[in-house]
């Protein structure tokens, strides 16, 4: 037991925020002093990631923890990743539905998230297989819980669901983050709500995902992010921001792993 709690200690602790609620109540919760400094706070960026995340990112949780001492290091997927929108063997990536299909499983946060922070820990004199990742699941998502060398500080430290993680940023005088959450802009996992919410606050963040969901059909003509299976363009005018069952956003720092 005493040699297990020492392997333990000297694991790197790297915290994999994703810039939303659930990444905002762990900041603030470093920033109480009620979690620990990581070792590493790392946030990959997948240079598509919601123009309202970067905002909240940048104006309001990187200066909370750069007062607390805590340096949150953004990391470019370009200069990690092997693979962008495709696989090296000509698949698709993302999770978008298929006319013929249903929905295809989804490999995007894989490639240009955990395996980018494990090639920016090597890079940096680290092995990943030391390291233990910090994930913002809360609770209700224990079905996304697995074993491993993660942390789950709002299920096992903190239990808080998503609303607790708003209720405790508030009563922290901290902003919310956008009620959308932060994922990105062509997210395939957003429901209408979301899909309104980005036509209507960063309409070039929309525009942008209207030509790439253009693009892929270029290479699938049954390939679609929106979850009409239609093209994103035609259902613009019909979306609106009424309250539906939705996945959540990448908040809990590995999107949906």
């Amino acid at each position: 037991m005493r040699q297990l709690f020492c392997d333990i200690q000297v694991m790197v602790q790297v915290w994999s925020c994703g810039g939303g609620t659930q990444s905002a109540a762990i900041a603030a919760l470093i920033c109480e002093g009620k979690l620990p400094k990581p070792d590493h706070a790392l946030m990959v960026d997948t240079e598509r990631e919601k123009s309202s995340t970067w905002r909240y990112v940048y104006g309001t949780i990187q200066p909370r923890l750069r007062d607390a001492c805590v340096d949150l290091v953004v990391i470019p997927k370009s200069d990690y990743a092997t693979v962008d929108l495709y696989a090296k063997n000509g698949d698709l990536l993302l999770p978008v539905f298929n006319g013929t299909t249903g929905k295809l499983p989804g490999y995007c946060s894989n490639e240009w998230k955990r395996r980018v922070m494990d090639r920016w820990l090597r890079d940096h004199g680290m092995k990943a297989a030391n390291a233990v990742y910090w994930i913002g699941y809360s609770l209700g998502e224990l079905q996304r819980v697995r074993a491993g060398k993660y942390r789950y500080p709002l299920i096992y430290e903190h239990p808080m669901r998503r609303t607790d993680c708003r209720a405790y940023l508030a009563s922290q005088g901290w902003e919310l983050p956008p009620a959308g959450g932060s994922a990105c802009w062509m997210c395939p996992n957003m429901g209408n709500r979301e899909w309104a919410e980005l036509r209507d606050q960063d309409p070039d963040d929309f525009r942008k995902a209207c030509d790439l969901d253009e693009e892929i059909r270029q290479r699938d003509a049954n390939a679609f992010i929106h979850s009409s299976g239609r093209p994103l363009r035609d259902v613009a005018s019909l979306l609106t921001d009424e309250r539906q069952q939705t996945l959540p956003g990448c908040d809990s720092g590995l999107c949906f792993v």
